[in-house]
């Protein structure tokens, strides 16, 4: 894959791919760029749920946590959970 084509995917992963799946099954993809397209997206998805704390989103569809679901479950596929629950320190995944 052209690197130009990754970052693009990179800078806007949800314009991208419409479910986690699809990077899962993207066959012009290597396992470490479905690995950081994953992540960034799942961290894109916990700032959307702050926000919706927040009262800063209309997301009351669960739409998001859902997606959040999916990307766990799409790294431990590829084996890139470290080995944790998917719990996070902070909703947006950092310490």
């Amino acid at each position: 894959m052209h690197p130009n084509r990754f970052s693009r995917m990179l800078g806007d992963v949800s314009r991208e791919f419409d479910r986690p799946r699809d990077i899962l099954d993207g066959h012009d993809l290597l396992p470490d760029q479905k690995i950081k397209l994953l992540k960034e997206w799942e961290l894109d998805l916990r700032e959307l749920q702050v926000a919706s704390e927040e009262n800063m989103t209309g997301d009351t569809s669960g739409a998001t946590a859902e997606l959040l679901r999916e990307c766990r479950l799409a790294l431990a596929k590829l084996g890139a959970t470290d080995g944790d629950s998917g719990a996070a320190p902070t909703k947006q995944g950092g310490a």
